[in-house]
Formats: structure tokens, C-alpha cells, sequence
């Protein structure tokens, strides 16, 4: 098997796509309540991540007192 990782890029899409198959109807009713969770984990996941990613960017904050003069 090559290549066999997922990407928060891969992860993004599926997101997308189980979005756009839900809008066009693509989906029986009783299949709803588990694309929903699944679609709600995933949301979680990649706004959990895309968080650590923008804290990560942050640069470090001065400790207190230590103020450049």
C-alpha cells in the first residue's frame, strides 16, 4: 500500500463532500442521525486542530515585567 496517511487536507475534504452530498439529498433518513455524528466529530477535530495549528503561530508572549525598554 503507498500513501496510506490521511491529511487534515484529506480530512477538510471528506467534510466538504459529506456536505455537499447531504445538501443533495444523497442520504436515506435513517442514515442521517450516523452521517451527522460523524460529520460533527470531524467538524470538532478540525476546528480543534486548526486551533492548536493558530496557537502555534503565535509567537511567545514576554513574561511579565519583562518589558523590552
Amino acid at each position: 500500500m503507498e500513501n496510506t496517511q490521511l491529511t487534515i487536507a484529506d480530512l477538510a475534504s471528506i467534510h466538504s463532500i459529506i456536505e455537499a452530498a447531504s445538501q443533495r439529498g444523497a442520504f436515506r433518513a435513517n442514515e442521517l442521525t450516523q452521517v451527522g455524528a460523524v460529520y460533527d466529530k470531524l467538524s470538532a477535530f478540525l476546528q480543534a486542530t486548526q486551533a492548536q495549528l493558530d496557537a502555534a503561530e503565535q509567537p511567545p508572549a514576554e513574561p511579565p515585567g519583562e518589558q523590552n525598554a
